[in-house]
Order: C-alpha cells, then structure tokens, then sequence
C-alpha cells in the first residue's frame, strides 16, 4: 500500500499525454521497477544516488511463476531507444514459448522523465502473457534466464538487438524495419552519394524479392545490396548518358554468409551483381546469360537457390544479381574473385543476345535449275567427285534448314542418293525434294542431279553471344555427307574454307584466347572489308592489327602503327561515311568497323610513306 500512494517526480515524453489512467499505469510500472529509497517523497537525491539508478538500467523484473495456468508479468525499465520496447515485445511473445504461440493478455509501453533521478528519456513497459499448462511454465522456467540477457544487451544497444534478432530468425517485417533504419541513416551519413531515390530502390527490392532470400540473409548484407544496386545503376545511367553507343558493363562482388545461425555461422557465397545498358531494342541480357558467363570462369560454381534477382526498373540499364557457392561449402579464394573481377566484364559483353525474326526467303527455283546445270557441267568424267552447292534456306525456330543441290555419276540399276540418305544416321534430318538425270557421260554412267533439305538444330552452332554460327553448321553437314558418299567437291564452299583457314591460322599466332577472346577475334576477322582481303591477307599482319585493336579497346584512344611493308590504325569510334575504300586498291586495303564496340580500324599494304599517312589522316 505505501508504494501506491507513493508520490515522485514525473512526467510524459509527449506533454499533450495527460491522461489520467496512462500516468497512473506508468507510476504503477516505475513503483514497481524502481527501489523505494530512490523514490521518497520531498527526498532530496544525492549525486551518487543518481549514479546508482543510471547503473541499475535496464531494469527487468518478472512475477512469480505459479501453477498453471497462471499469468506471467514482465516489466522493463530502460533508457529510451528507438524501438526499444518493440524489440522487448518481441522477444518475450516469441521467444519465451519459441514453438508456440503466446496470448499476451496486455502490453503497455510509455517513455516517460524521471527529472530527479535522470536527465534522459526512459521507457517503461510492461507485457502480461497466459500461461496454460504446466509445460508451459517449465519451458518458461527453462528460457526465463537466456532471454532476460538477451534482452538487456538488446534494449541498451542497436547492435546487439539486430544481432540477436538475426540469430532468433528476425521476422519478415521485423526485418524490413531495419533495414529501413539503415537506408536512413545512410542517407544521413553519405548524402552527397545518396538521396531520397533511394528509398524507392529498396521499395522496389523488397517487394520483388522472394521471402526465402529475405529469410535466409540478414539486414546488413540486405540494405549493402540495395545500397550498391542503386549506386551502380546511377554510375551505370550516367556513363550511358555520356556515351550511349558504347556497351558499358559493371560488376560488384560480396563476400557473405546465408542462412546464418549460431551454431553454424552459415553457408559461405559470393554474391555477384552485373549491370550493362542494352544498346539495341531487341536485345536482352537475363540471368542464364549472366550464369553462362559465371560457368566460363568458374564452371564448378553452383547458383545458391532463390538468390538470382532481377532489377525490375530495367530497360535501357539491365542489373542482375545472384549468389555462388561451392559444393564442397568452401569459400572462395582471393584468386578466384580476382579471376571474376578481370574476366566477367568481357564475358558479360559477349553474353548479350540479340533477338531476330525468322527469316522467309521463299527458294528461287530459277536458281536451283541454274545450279544444277553449272554443278552438271563441272562433272565431265564417271570417276569425277560428286559437286555440291549448300545454301541457307531458312531459320525457324531452333532449325537451319540448308538447301543442298548434289551432282553425281551414277550407273544404271544403282541405288539412288535419296535411298543412299535414308541410311543417314547423323546429326541433321535430310528431306528430299527430287532426283533427274540431267545427263550421260562415257559407258553406262550418267548424271544424278539430287535436290534434297537437311534440317539441322542450331543449338550445338551457337556463340558465346548466342548468334548462331552458319558456317559451322555447314561444315558438320558437308563432313557428313562425305562419310556417307566420299569426297565431295564443295562449288560454293572454296571461298569460305579459305576464310576459315585464315581465322585459324590468325587465332594460332594469337596464342591461347578465352571464348571471349576468340569470339572477339572472328568479330574482328568477319568484320573485314571488302570480303576478299579475308582470304589472301598474310596473318602477320592480320595479327598486329587485332593487337593494336585490343589496346584501343582496352584504353580508348587512337593507336597508328607504321611498318616497313604495311601500315595499321585502330580507332575508338565508328568509320565515317564512305571511308571502307579510300580510294586505294581493294587488293592493298582493309578496313573493319565493330558496331557493338565502337571500333574501327584499317590495314594498308604498301611502303609508300606518303600512303600510310594518307591513311593516318583519315582517322584524324
């Protein structure tokens, strides 16, 4: 009875909170918590009883735990802290009973001054929950004293609070708050690098993510993602705004643990986020690109599920992210990252797909009689080679269709070629179309003209930048019509072969390249003008100008080089308007220009000094 009609010093935080019931609930609370010396009425309160109250806050009392079922009251005194009472409620509601839920029959919470014993802000809070059985109790019994520490670190310190919350498995809005709280304070400490924008960044993020990301990480490697995706998009727009032909791409990496326990202390990853801007309207970059790059220089790499995360502001700008991690739960080395760091840009740029229409180009069979007849003349003789004309007919879908116009000699009473290609086996599906003898030569021989389809699925033709690679998949066809029938004269192949010998012999003085690498290197080689020069061009030369090219890719200013025999420039921009000839004999002069790049370049072959500067000039 003397500590009810006990009367001190006090007020409410807010003064418009003059209620009577809240102030006799809150002197309730403080009676109960405070030691009754510290509260005497007209009792003057020394400096160190002063000390004395700061050194017993946080103050934490709870009733008596009788038979069940029975109520159990928990009360808090403390500093004030900015959710200081939300975080008390959630660890007495939650964790007190942590598999099942509590009926809290009351939870009261005020900030409140205590002028004669403090000069800060306090909270006082109290929470009443229902206890049913007698198990209850014992687990409470058992939990009392590990969550009364918990929450006198919590209720005094931020960082504890999050920490053990985190550790406890923080709810979803739980964890939302904080990082709310650390969005805010961010912009309050680095405005000059972030503004309110950001806000809308982390809106955007956490309602797009999946709740078992948000699960299994915690606020801090959260709100540093959203932080760092908001920050590359804005580098990433401004360097597009500058520049917006040139493909710019960004990375940014994160060491970090998932699924973090205290007994475990979580699973080792690396997280990966990737921005580039999208330079034409049917390109797209989306995560089995960015996971394609990763598996080049890290093919044992696995993704860690529900980690891949998509930028939904993307259009021009595209950003991804996406954990990974080892199977054998290593965590990855310095070397590793390094390799990531220096080689997934480059991989990323060749990642890009562009996207392309079907092709209908009904076949013109005014030309496919022209062909047979020049294939038929070239056939002089019963011993001579079958001739064969391949063409692109159409693509559709994941198929190549290839036309295929073959000549042969064949005698009397032999299987035809249809019946022969029935026998086909490979890798491509051949539909005939017609067989006619167009012709006979010496003895009982004559000639087979065959016109027939061969349908081949362009998945194993594709490049690093998912175009597809035609020539490839007409060499596979060629080779297997020739194990099926013998050597077989390509017509229309000579000039592509050649092509192909010389990008080999070019990539074999290049040394080892990377898939980026060497699809950078056929870029620059199917690049070169006129067509011709692809074919009787000496390598050497050749690979100086691709070497001269890289250092313009790699540091973006104009390279010349002059030699005996030649002259090489390489520039970082596009060719003008009517430059691919220069008025020099296309025999002595190439040029190149690489769109997705912006680069450009020409090689002359001449030792006229006053020739290799006129080629300068043009670059100028």
């Amino acid at each position: 009875m003397f500590a009810q009609q006990l009367e001190f010093d006090f007020s409410f935080s807010c003064p418009h909170l003059e209620a009577e019931y809240y102030r006799e609930g809150a002197q309730d609370l403080i009676r109960r918590l405070v030691p009754g010396d510290l509260l005497e009425e007209n009792h003057f309160v020394s400096a160190a009883q002063r000390a004395r109250f700061a050194d017993l806050l946080p103050i934490l009392s709870w009733s008596d735990l009788s038979k069940a079922p029975c109520t159990l009251s928990v009360l808090l005194l403390c500093k004030y802290r900015w959710n200081a009472c939300h975080f008390f409620y959630d660890m007495v509601s939650r964790w007190l009973l942590p598999q099942r839920k509590v009926n809290v029959e009351l939870f009261f919470a005020s900030d409140v001054r205590l002028p004669h014993l403090s000069d800060e802000l306090l909270s006082v809070a109290e929470i009443v929950i229902y206890l049913k059985s007698a198990s209850d109790v014992e687990e409470v019994r058992r939990n009392i004293g590990a969550i009364e520490t918990e929450v006198r670190l919590g209720v005094v310190s931020n960082y504890h609070a999050r920490r053990i919350l985190e550790f406890k498995g923080l709810s979803s809005d739980g964890k939302t708050a904080m990082v709310q709280e650390k969005i805010s304070s961010l912009i309050q400490s680095h405005s000059k690098d972030f503004d309110r924008g950001i806000f809308t960044q982390m809106q955007q993020f956490l309602i797009t993510c999946k709740e078992e990301f948000k699960g299994g990480r915690d606020y801090h490697h959260i709100s540093r993602l959203i932080s760092n995706l908001y920050a590359l998009r804005k580098l990433l727009q401004k360097h597009v705004e500058a520049t917006p032909q040139e493909r710019h791409v960004m990375t940014k990496f994160f060491k970090t643990r998932i699924d973090n326990s205290l007994s475990t202390g979580g699973r080792p990853v690396l997280g990966i986020l990737a921005g580039l801007n999208l330079c034409h309207e049917h390109e797209i970059f989306a995560t089995e690109h960015l996971v394609a790059a990763i598996h080049k220089i890290l093919p044992k790499a696995r993704i860690v599920d529900n980690s891949p995360f998509v930028d939904p502001e993307g259009k021009s700008v595209q950003i991804l992210y996406l954990e990974i991690e080892k199977d054998t739960s290593a965590d990855f080395t310095l070397d590793e990252i390094h390799r990531l760091r220096s080689l997934l840009p480059e991989e990323l740029k060749a990642s890009v797909e562009r996207l392309t229409r079907p092709l209908f180009m009904p076949r013109n069979e005014e030309e496919v009689l022209r062909n047979i007849m020049t294939l038929a003349d070239e056939l002089r003789h019963a011993s001579d080679a079958p001739q064969a004309i391949l063409s692109l007919d159409e693509q559709r879908g994941e198929t190549l269709t290839f036309t295929v116009i073959l000549v042969r000699s064949a005698l009397e009473g032999a299987p035809s070629l249809p019946d022969l290609l029935a026998l086909h086996k490979g890798s491509f599906i051949i539909q005939p179309d017609r067989v006619r003898k167009v012709g006979r030569l010496r003895g009982k021989a004559f000639k087979e003209a065959t016109v027939f389809r061969a349908l081949v699925e362009s998945a194993p033709f594709l490049r690093t930048n998912h175009t597809v690679d035609c020539y490839k998949a007409r060499e596979v066809v060629m080779k297997e019509l020739s194990s099926l029938l013998g050597e077989i004269r390509d017509y229309n192949g000579g000039m592509l072969l050649r092509q192909k010998e010389l990008l080999k012999a070019l990539q074999a003085l290049l040394g080892p390249l990377s898939p980026s690498q060497e699809l950078f290197v056929e870029t620059f080689f199917y690049a070169l003008t006129p067509m011709e020069m692809r074919t009787i061009l000496d390598p050497e030369p050749l690979k100086q100008l691709f070497l001269l090219l890289a250092q313009v890719k790699k540091g973006g200013v104009l390279q010349k080089r002059k030699e005996a025999r030649w002259a090489l420039v390489a520039a970082p921009r596009l060719l003008p308007q009517g430059i691919s000839s220069a008025g020099f004999p296309s025999s002595r002069f190439a040029s190149f220009q690489i769109e997705g790049e912006m680069l450009s370049g020409a090689l002359l072959l001449s030792g006229d000094e006053r020739e290799k500067e006129r080629v300068f000039s043009l670059f100028s």
